[in-house]
């Protein structure tokens, strides 16, 4: 197997990876609700970094490994979302009128658009490897 049909292979299973560090982020923002707020530390830092981080790493490796420019260039749109996540935050943390805060909502939008560009990543991974099949 050569280098590049390797990191094809490691962005695949990123792909799925990816998406499952999605859906934890949305469980952990419950725990943080439900359970105990000292738990959001693992929502809003660590595993933000493994998206964060996990998405820019796949770019990478989807341009190395000469994925389809629009399956590797999903991960790098979820690294923009994922900035725009934090961003969305600062209205609420601010002393702003409750008009401005409320743009703040827009972090459980744009989470949504963060797991269904993670989804359309997945789905384009699994078409391609069926197409190789």
């Amino acid at each position: 197997m050569t280098a590049r049909a390797t990191a094809r292979r490691v962005f695949e299973i990123g792909a799925y990876v990816l998406v499952v560090a999605v859906v934890l982020q949305f469980f952990l923002a419950g725990l943080g609700i439900f359970a105990s707020a000292t738990l959001f530390f693992w929502h809003t830092t660590v595993n933000a970094i493994v998206i964060f981080f996990g998405s820019i790493i796949l770019a990478l490796l989807g341009w190395y490994a000469h994925v389809e420019r629009r399956t590797f260039a999903l991960p790098g749109i979820i690294a923009g979302l994922v900035i725009l996540q934090s961003l969305l935050l600062f209205p609420y943390h601010m002393a702003l009128p409750t008009a401005v805060r409320a743009i703040s909502a827009l972090h459980a939008v744009n989470a949504l658009v963060i797991f269904g560009v993670a989804l359309a990543l997945m789905d384009r991974v699994r078409g391609a490897r069926r197409a190789q099949a």
